[in-house]
C-alpha cells in the first residue's frame, strides 16, 4: 500500500447532518382514515391501529433536518382539502399538501418573532394560537393580536388553545377564556367577551355535540347551548392536558389518569400509564388512543409514545424504537465495537449499534438524571444522580449483565456527574453534592471489568487538597493520574498516592477558576473549559484563547488536529496549530439550539456525535482517519511545532507502520516504528533532538504489502 499527496490539508467542515430524535414526548394526536398522526417533541410520528395485535404500531416519522423546519411539534391538524398543518414550538408552521409539497410560514409571513406556535385551526380563515398572541391569516399574511393591539381585551398574550364555532372563536389563554364573535374587530377591546369561568390558565377545549368543554387549572367546565358556564363538580380528576369526544364518550387525559364520561358517569382508566401524562387523545373508531409525555421533563422531551385503551380497561403503550430513549440527552460515549451510547435526563440510556436503537433503561436501577456515561471493559457505566452507578455488560449487541455501585461499594457519594475511563482497569468519577455537609470529590475505581470481587476504590476530597468538592469534569492521563475540574480550580490528581500534585486557578492565567469541561489531545495538550472561556495547558504553561470567551459546556478532541467546543451560543471547532475557528449555529446548521451537553468522536469514520435537548445528532466530517491510502493526508499542514502540535497522517489503515521524514535534500530527519495509526506522530524534533528548521519535508509511510511513496508538507517556525 502506498500513499502520496502534495500539499495535503485536512479540513474539518461538517458536510452532512443526521438527526436521531425521540418521538415519545407527545403533544397531540389526530386520525385521518386509517392514519394516526401524532405531534411529538421529536417531530411528527405516523402510526396505525393493528386489529390483529390489538395495538398501535409506529410506522415512521418526520423530523428536522428533513421534512420539517423544526422538531418540536406542538399540534397537527388537517383542513378540508387534505392539507396537513404542523405547528411547531419555536419553528413556525409547515403545511403539507396531499402530494407532499411543503409551504412554511414564519416571521416573514407575519408570525411572532419567537415562532412559539401552540395550535393552528386551518379553514378559510387560519387561526393560530401562539405564545405572543392570536394570529389571524385571512388575506395571505398573518396579523397578530396581543393584549396591546386588542386594547386589553385579551387576558394574556400566551394563547394556549383555540376552538371555533358557527358564531365565533373561543380563545384560551394563560389568564382566562374569551370569545371573539364572528366578524368582530379584534382591535377593539369590546370584541373580546370574557367567559364566566375562573380566570386561570386554559389547558384544552373540546366540543361534545353542541356543548363546549374547557379544562383549566382549577377544574372542568362546560357550556350547553344557550346556557351559562357550569363546573362539573363530579369530575374526579385534575391537571387535565387533553380531551376527545367520540363513540365511547368524552375522554379526558390527565397525569397518570384518564377518564371517560359515558351515559352521565365518569369512568376511570389508569392502569399502565406509569406516571406519564396523556397529552393527546383521539378516537379511532370505537377505540381510544393517545400520546404520552413525561410531565417532569421540560417541553415534554420524553415519554412513552403511543397508548391504546384496551377492552380490559388498561392502557397498552407503544414506544417508538427509531431513536434514543429521550430528547433531553446529557452524555454520550463510544465503545471499541463502534456502538454509541447516550444517557438522558429523565429516561435512562440507549445504544445505537449497526443502524438500530435499543433502550437499556430496563436494566438500570434508576432512569432519572443520568448525567454520566463512560466505557469500562466490554460495557459502560451509567450514573443516576442520587442512585450511584450501573455497569452494563455489552456482548453480542445485547446487555448481558448489570452491576450496581453505590457508597456501599466504595463510591464517595451516590451523585456522579462525570465519568471517564483511565485505562482498561480504572475509571474515574466526579461527584457533586446536594447537601452542604455531604462528602464529595473524586472516586477512582480499580477492577477487572465485570468482576465485582476485584473492586477497589480510592477517594480524593478537599482533605487531600482538592480545591472544591464540586467536580464538573474529569480527564484521566492513565490509570494513576487525572485532571479534575472543580468549582474552585483545576487539579492534577495522583490516585495511587491519593494526593493533589498541582492546582491551577484564575491566578495562574485560567479565564475562570470554575472549570466546566476538559479534553486532552494526542500530543498531551490539555484544553480547559471554564465559565468564562477556553485555555490551553501545555508544559505547565497556561494560555488563554482570547477568541473564545464565553462559558464552555463540553470539549472533545477529534484526533484530527482540533478540539470541538460547545459554548452557550454555538458549536465551535478550534485548530490549535493555526488558531482557526469554525463555528456552527442555528443559522448555518440544522441545530435547533446551540447548547451541546456532551460530544464523542469516531475519528476513524469521521463522525461527530452530539447529545442535546433536541435528541442525538451526527455530523459527518469532511475527512476521517481511516482509509486505504488513496486519499492520505498529513495534518496539520503547515505544521507549526512551536505550538506544541503533533504531526499525524489520516486516510491510511490502522496497522503497524514504519515512518521516515526527509528534508528537500533527501537527508533523513526522523524515523519511528508505529504499532498503529495513532502512533504515527512527530513533534518536529530531529533524531538528534534539535528543532527541525522551517521548510518543506517529505513523509514516507511503509505498511504491509505496500509500495513506498511520499507525503509532502511544510514546517513553519
Amino acid at each position: 500500500m502506498s500513499v502520496f499527496l502534495i500539499f495535503a490539508a485536512l479540513f474539518g467542515r461538517i458536510t452532512e447532518w443526521e438527526h436521531f430524535p425521540h418521538y415519545g414526548g407527545g403533544s397531540g394526536i389526530i386520525v385521518r382514515e386509517n392514519l394516526i398522526v401524532a405531534a411529538t417533541s421529536g417531530g411528527v410520528l405516523f402510526a396505525h391501529y393493528s386489529e390483529s395485535g390489538d395495538e398501535l404500531v409506529a410506522d415512521s416519522g418526520w423530523t428536522s433536518p428533513g421534512k420539517l423546519s423544526y422538531d418540536r411539534v406542538s399540534h397537527v391538524a388537517y383542513d378540508d382539502s387534505g392539507n396537513l398543518w404542523v405547528s411547531m414550538n419555536g419553528g413556525g408552521i409547515d403545511m403539507f399538501t396531499p402530494d407532499g409539497e411543503k409551504t412554511s410560514f414564519n416571521q416573514i409571513d407575519g408570525l411572532p418573532f419567537n415562532l412559539g406556535i401552540n395550535q393552528t385551526l386551518p379553514d378559510s380563515v387560519i387561526y393560530t394560537a401562539t405564545t405572543q398572541g392570536l394570529c389571524i391569516r385571512e388575506f395571505g399574511f398573518f396579523e397578530t393580536f396581543n393584549t396591546l393591539s386588542s386594547g386589553g381585551g385579551l387576558p394574556s398574550d400566551n394563547i394556549t388553545c383555540i376552538s371555533s364555532s358557527d358564531s365565533g372563536l373561543y380563545v384560551g389563554t394563560t389568564a382566562g377564556l374569551v370569545f371573539l364573535p364572528q366578524s368582530a374587530d379584534p382591535q377593539e377591546e369590546s370584541s373580546w367577551i370574557l367567559q364566566g369561568i375562573d380566570p386561570v390558565s386554559i389547558a384544552v377545549m373540546e366540543w361534545q355535540n353542541d356543548t363546549l368543554w374547557v379544562a383549566t387549572t382549577s377544574g372542568l367546565f362546560f357550556k350547553p347551548p344557550g346556557e351559562p358556564w357550569k363546573q362539573d363538580a363530579l369530575f374526579p380528576g385534575e391537571n387535565v392536558s387533553s380531551m376527545a369526544f367520540g363513540p365511547g364518550g368524552l375522554a379526558v387525559g390527565c397525569t397518570n389518569l384518564s377518564y371517560v364520561l359515558f351515559e352521565g358517569e365518569w369512568h376511570d382508566y389508569h392502569s399502565n400509564l406509569h406516571g406519564n401524562a396523556l397529552t393527546g387523545l383521539v378516537w379511532v373508531g370505537d377505540r381510544l388512543c393517545g400520546v404520552l409525555a413525561n410531565t417532569f421533563a421540560e417541553n415534554r422531551l420524553s415519554g412513552a409514545g403511543l397508548a391504546l385503551l384496551r377492552d380490559n380497561g388498561s392502557w397498552r403503550r407503544t414506544f417508538p424504537e427509531s431513536g434514543p430513549v429521550s430528547n433531553d440527552l446529557r452524555d454520550c460515549t463510544m465503545l471499541p465495537d463502534g456502538s454509541v451510547w447516550v444517557s438522558s435526563n429523565r429516561a435512562g440510556g440507549s445504544v445505537y449499534a449497526n443502524g438500530e436503537w435499543q433502550s437499556v433503561s430496563q436494566q438500570m436501577t434508576n432512569v432519572n438524571q443520568c448525567f454520566a456515561i463512560c466505557p469500562s471493559g466490554d460495557g459502560v457505566f451509567i450514573s443516576s444522580v442520587g442512585y450511584g452507578l450501573d455497569w452494563l455488560e455489552w456482548e453480542n449487541e445485547t446487555v448481558e449483565d448489570a452491576i450496581h455501585f453505590t457508597t456501599e461499594n466504595g463510591l464517595l457519594n451516590d451523585r456522579v456527574f462525570c465519568a471517564e475511563q483511565g485505562n482498561e482497569n480504572t475509571v474515574w468519577f466526579g461527584h457533586r453534592t446536594l447537601f452542604e455537609t455531604e462528602i464529595s470529590g473524586v472516586s477512582r475505581l480499580s477492577w477487572f471489568p465485570g468482576d465485582i470481587t476485584s473492586v477497589s476504590f480510592i477517594n480524593i476530597t478537599g482533605v487531600d487538597g482538592l480545591p472544591s468538592k464540586e467536580v464538573n469534569a474529569i480527564q484521566p492521563t492513565g490509570g494513576r493520574y487525572s485532571w479534575v475540574g472543580t468549582d474552585g480550580g483545576l487539579a492534577y490528581v495522583d490516585g495511587n498516592a491519593q494526593t493533589v500534585r498541582d492546582i491551577y486557578t484564575s491566578l495562574n492565567g485560567l479565564p475562570s477558576s470554575l472549570i466546566t469541561a476538559l479534553a486532552i489531545d494526542r500530543s498531551g495538550i490539555l484544553f480547559v473549559g471554564t465559565a468564562s472561556g477556553l485555555a490551553v495547558l501545555d508544559d505547565d504553561v497556561v494560555t488563554e484563547i482570547e477568541e473564545i470567551d464565553t462559558a464552555i459546556e463540553a470539549l472533545e478532541c477529534d484526533n484530527l488536529g482540533s478540539v470541538w467546543i460547545s459554548t452557550d451560543n454555538s458549536l465551535k471547532r478550534y485548530f490549535n496549530s493555526t488558531g482557526l475557528i469554525e463555528e456552527y449555529t442555528t443559522f448555518n446548521s440544522p441545530l435547533m439550539e446551540c447548547v451541546v451537553y456532551a460530544m464523542t468522536v469516531n475519528s476513524n469514520e469521521g463522525y461527530l456525535w452530539l447529545a442535546t435537548d433536541h435528541g442525538f445528532w451526527r455530523g459527518t466530517l469532511e475527512s476521517g482517519l481511516a482509509g486505504d491510502g488513496s486519499a492520505a493526508v498529513v495534518y496539520p499542514d503547515p505544521f507549526i511545532p512551536g505550538r506544541g502540535d503533533i504531526l499525524g497522517v489520516a486516510g491510511i489503515p490502522n496497522s503497524p507502520a514504519e515512518m521516515q521524514i526527509y528534508d528537500l535534500r533527501g537527508a533523513l530527519v526522523y524515523q519511528r516504528s508505529a504499532a498503529n495509526r495513532d502512533e504515527i506522530l512527530w513533534d518536529g524534533m530531529t533524531s538528534d533532538g534539535a528543532p527541525a528548521a522551517s521548510g518543506v519535508y517529505f513523509l514516507q509511510i511503509n505498511q504491509a504489502d505496500s509500495n513506498t511513496e511520499l507525503l509532502k508538507f511544510a514546517i513553519v517556525r
